[in-house]
């Protein structure tokens, strides 16, 4: 797959401002920050001073892994075919995990409301969003190692993962409603709904995958 040298440099760019401009803030910062929120909006987990830099380089660091994952990946030319959906994974991820990284600062400065559900929905409902655009765009993922809903089935049969993401993408369109709805009216937190709600629906692909190969090879031959 031909790298789009233009997209990474200025999602690069981005990064290093979102960077340059945490460690501009850095020393205004005291040496126990707020790294976790509750579903009611309020801080109910603390973390030492340079977590805030570890946020915020990992933006750069996911951008640097996305840029050399086609290349490393076996099926790498099969990135082609889906290359916008591909190339739109990449920027929502790297601008999210940057907006993202800006809770803790917003929280010390006092731009977050000490109650309500807020911190929440500026997590969740973006995820829940992208779950559910990735969800539409699913079908079109074409075989390779590292991105999309890779088991030993779906890499050993080729109609095993065209069907299996057609499934995946309505568990995806449902998992990204459930986070949403979620954000939007909290009944557990952020964090710990998406966990559980990404684990049931692996499970359910994972699952269904298996049985549409046994189906297929029922004597166990690829």
């Amino acid at each position: 797959m031909k790298v789009n040298k233009r997209l990474y440099l200025i999602l690069g760019l981005v990064c290093l401002l979102n960077l340059a401009a945490h460690l501009y803030f850095y020393p205004q910062m005291p040496e126990v920050i707020p790294i976790h929120w509750g579903s009611d909006g309020a801080v109910d987990g603390y973390g030492p001073r340079w977590m805030m830099l570890v946020l915020a380089v990992l933006p750069l660091a996911c951008l640097t892994l996305f840029a050399l994952v086609p290349k490393m990946d076996p099926k790498g030319a099969n990135y082609e075919k889906f290359r916008p959906l591909w190339q739109g994974f990449i920027i929502a991820i790297t601008l999210l995990m940057a907006a993202v990284s800006w809770l803790t600062e917003a929280e010390v400065f006092g731009l977050l409301p000490r109650q309500g559900r807020l911190p929440g929905l500026l997590v969740g409902g973006p995820i829940g969003v992208m779950f559910i655009l990735l969800g539409n765009y699913m079908p079109r993922v074409r075989q390779n190692y590292t991105f999309g809903i890779k088991t030993p089935w779906t890499l050993a049969d080729e109609v095993v993962w065209q069907r299996t993401h057609r499934v995946g993408g309505l568990v995806f369109v449902l998992m990204g409603a459930a986070i949403f709805l979620n954000a939007v009216f909290p009944m557990a937190s952020t964090g710990g709904i998406i966990g559980g709600i990404v684990i049931l629906g692996v499970a359910v692909m994972y699952l269904y995958s298996y049985l549409l190969y046994k189906k297929r090879h029922p004597g166990g031959e690829k």
